[in-house]
């Protein structure tokens, strides 16, 4: 859990005479912090699928033809499961 020590640790606060170009800042550095966040768990999460594909397919006998099968039906679940998207 992040604690306001950390929050504040990540967006510097300003404390101007203009509180509306204070609010503007704190909004635009939050989103930052939060694109920032959500891309490196992005990034994590697409690493682990490609390591967790390699492992199923480099474990099979006929890699190229398994490797097939393995992607068509995953594609398949996924986009049962989560929509467009994550084929």
């Amino acid at each position: 859990m992040i604690n306001n020590l950390e929050i504040s640790e990540m967006i510097e606060v300003p404390k101007t005479d203009d509180i509306v170009a204070d609010m503007k800042y704190i909004i635009e550095a939050s989103q930052k912090t939060a694109y920032q966040a959500v891309n490196v768990a992005l990034v994590y999460r697409n690493w682990l699928i490609g390591q967790r594909i390699a492992d199923e397919i480099l474990d099979g006998e006929d890699r190229a033809e398994y490797g097939s099968e393995v992607i068509k039906n995953l594609s398949r679940k996924l986009t049962e499961i989560f929509g467009k998207g994550f084929a």
